[in-house]
C-alpha cells in the first residue's frame, strides 16, 4: 500500500503570517483560522497554539503583554533601559490600542523620553492612562488632532470619566498623565496645544485614608504561630516587621545585603525600586542574625550562583504545603502573602471585632510608619527610614493611635501656656524647665519666674517698671498654665474681696484698677480649667 501524501495543514486552514494581521492577544501566536463574525460584526479567529478564540475588537488593555510578539507597538523595557522586578513576569510595554497614529507616535516619544528616569510601573499605568484618552477621541471625536483639541474636549472627557463612576484618586491620575504628556509634548515641541486644557479645579477632591497597619492583636497571633511558616518565609516575615520594606525591595535583597558599620552596628542595604537607588537602614543584631541564617539556608539548598536572600518554592511533584523544597529563583508576591493568608485559616487570626484578617504585604511597612510616630520618633527620621521622597508620603503612612492621641492633648494641656486674655502663647521649652540665662540671652528675651506664672517681656524694652505682682494680670508680657492655678484662685478671692469692699466705701479708684485683673483671672482660669477638664 502506498503511504499517503502528507497534507500540507497550513494551506487547509488558510494560516496568516503577515506582521499586519492580527495576532492572539492572549499568546501572541499569529497562526489562527477565521472563525465567523462577533454579534458586533467584528471577525473572530481561533488561535492554533493556545486553542482560543479572539477578535478584532478585542481590548488589549486588560490582556496580558508578556505574551504578546515584539514590534513596533509591543517594547521590551531592556529596550529602553528600564528595569523591572525580577520577580515580575511583566517586561513589556504595548501600544497595540492606540488608533489614531499621531496621537500613538507621540505617545512613543513621550515613554522613551520619560523611561531613563521613571519606573516600569509608571510607563505602563501612562500607557494605559493615554490609551483610555485615545479610546474616548476614538469614539467622540474620531477625526480630531493636536491642533483641533479644545478646552471643551477635554471637558467632555471628565465626563467620559465621570460616567465610569471612578473613583477621584483614579480620575485625578487620568487627568495627572495626560497633562504631563500635554506638558512634556509642548516642551519639546512636539505639538502645540492651548494652555490650561485641563484646570486645576477638574482635580476631584481626596479622601484621606487611614494607613493599613496591623493591629497589636493580629500582630501578637502571627507572632505566636510564626513557626509554623516555612522557616525562609517566617524570617521574610521577621525583615519586614521591623524594617517596614516594601514587598519587591524585600524579594529582591541581595545575599550580601548584611553591612556592618566601624563600630558594628548592623544595617540592612536594599534597591529602593521608587527612587531608584541603593540605600541602607539600621536594623537590630537580632535581625542581623536572622539574616546570617537566611544566608546560610540558601547557600546549603541551592547553588552558589544564586544571589538573592530568599528563593521561591518548587512547584508540580514537589507541591506540599507541609514542606518548603527551595528553588533558584525570586519569589513571587502573591506567592509570599499565600502563605500568611494559609497561616491565617489554619490558626483563626482575628483582629478585636472577630473578622478574620486578610494579610497583605504593604500593611507591614504601614505598620512600621504607624509605631515610629506612636514612639514619638520626628517626622524626618520615619521619612528617612522609610525611604520616602517627601514628607507628604510619611504622613500618609503616619497615623496616631487614638490613645497616644489622647495622652499627646493631655501633654499639651499640661503645659500650654496663655496670656493675660487667655489666649495661647508661645514660651520655650527653656523657659519652662530652666533659667537658663545663656538660652534666655539668645532670644534676647529677659526671663523671670514669678510666683503666679513667667515674665516675657522682650530684652530690648528695658526693665519691667510695673511694681508689684498684680499689675501682671494686666500685662501683654505675662504668661501663666494650669500649674499655678491655685495661685491664681486664691488671687481672685483676694482681688473679689477688695473690690467689694471698695464698692461698699466708694472707692472708685480702687474698683476701676481691680475691675479689670478680676475680669483677666476669670477668663484665664476658664480656660485653663477647661484643659484640666
Amino acid at each position: 500500500m502506498q503511504p499517503k501524501p502528507e497534507v500540507n495543514k497550513q494551506i487547509d486552514l488558510q494560516i496568516v503570517k503577515d506582521n499586519t494581521e492580527p495576532v492572539c492577544y492572549r499568546c501572541g501566536s499569529s497562526e489562527y483560522h477565521k472563525r465567523g463574525l462577533t454579534k458586533a460584526g467584528k471577525q473572530r479567529y481561533f488561535c492554533l497554539d493556545c486553542r482560543r478564540y479572539f477578535a478584532d475588537d478585542v481590548d488589549y488593555t486588560n490582556c496580558k503583554p508578556n505574551y504578546l510578539k515584539l514590534g513596533d507597538d509591543v517594547w521590551d523595557a531592556s529596550v529602553l533601559g528600564v528595569k523591572t522586578r525580577i520577580y515580575s513576569q511583566e517586561t513589556k510595554l504595548v501600544f497595540l490600542y492606540f488608533k489614531q497614529n499621531w496621537l500613538k507616535d507621540t505617545v512613543k516619544k513621550f515613554i522613551r523620553y520619560k523611561a531613563s528616569n521613571t519606573s516600569f510601573r509608571q510607563l505602563q499605568k501612562y500607557i494605559q492612562k493615554l490609551g483610555e484618552f485615545s479610546k474616548f477621541l476614538e469614539i467622540y471625536y474620531p477625526l480630531i488632532t493636536f491642533e483641533s483639541l479644545t478646552r471643551k474636549v477635554m471637558i467632555d472627557f471628565i465626563d467620559f470619566l465621570n460616567q465610569k463612576k471612578l473613583n477621584n484618586e483614579t480620575k485625578n491620575q487620568y487627568l495627572g498623565t495626560i497633562n504631563i504628556f500635554f506638558e512634556t509634548g509642548k516642551m519639546n515641541s512636539w505639538f502645540d496645544v492651548p494652555a490650561y486644557l485641563i484646570k486645576p479645579e477638574d482635580y476631584g477632591k481626596l479622601t484621606k485614608h487611614l494607613p493599613r497597619y496591623i493591629p497589636e492583636e493580629v500582630m501578637q497571633q502571627l507572632n505566636q504561630h510564626l513557626e509554623a511558616l516555612p522557616e525562609s518565609v517566617m524570617r521574610m516575615v521577621l525583615v519586614l516587621q521591623e524594617t517596614g520594606l516594601r514587598i519587591g525591595e524585600l524579594l529582591q535583597l541581595p545575599m550580601n545585603c548584611l553591612k556592618f558599620d566601624a563600630k558594628g552596628g548592623a544595617y540592612i542595604q536594599y534597591m529602593n525600586w521608587k527612587m531608584s537607588k541603593e540605600d541602607t537602614k539600621p536594623i537590630s543584631m537580632e535581625l542581623a542574625k536572622t539574616i546570617k541564617e537566611q544566608e546560610n539556608y540558601i547557600r546549603q539548598h541551592l547553588e552558589q550562583d544564586f544571589e538573592y536572600l530568599f528563593c521561591a518554592r518548587k512547584t508540580g511533584k514537589y507541591r506540599d504545603r507541609n514542606t518548603f523544597y527551595p528553588k533558584a529563583k525570586v519569589m513571587d508576591d502573591k506567592a509570599f502573602i499565600k502563605f500568611l493568608k494559609q497561616l491565617t485559616e489554619d490558626f483563626d487570626i482575628k483582629d478585636n471585632s472577630g473578622k478574620r484578617w486578610n494579610f497583605e504585604s504593604h500593611q507591614f511597612r504601614h505598620t512600621v510608619g504607624t509605631r515610629m510616630v506612636n514612639l514619638g520618633v520626628p517626622f524626618h527620621i520615619i521619612q528617612r527610614y522609610l525611604g520616602h521622597e517627601s514628607p507628604q508620603m510619611t504622613m500618609t503612612y503616619a497615623h496616631i493611635h487614638d490613645e497616644t492621641l489622647r495622652k499627646e492633648v493631655e501633654k499639651y494641656h499640661e503645659s500650654r501656656v496663655v496670656n493675660f486674655q487667655g489666649e495661647t502663647s508661645e514660651l520655650d521649652e527653656t523657659i519652662l524647665s530652666s533659667n537658663d540665662d545663656l538660652e534666655w540671652f539668645k532670644k534676647n528675651v529677659q526671663a523671670r519666674a514669678l510666683e503666679h506664672g513667667y515674665c516675657a517681656r522682650p530684652k530690648v524694652l528695658g526693665d519691667c517698671d510695673i511694681p508689684g505682682f498684680d499689675g501682671c494680670y494686666n500685662c501683654p508680657h505675662w504668661r501663666t498654665n494650669k500649674n499655678f492655678i491655685p495661685i491664681l484662685k486664691d488671687t481672685l478671692e483676694r482681688t473679689n474681696n477688695v473690690l467689694e469692699k471698695a464698692q461698699n466705701c466708694g472707692w472708685q479708684l480702687q474698683v476701676h484698677k481691680n475691675t479689670p485683673i478680676k475680669e483677666n483671672l476669670e477668663k484665664v482660669i476658664k480656660i485653663l480649667e477647661a484643659d484640666n477638664d
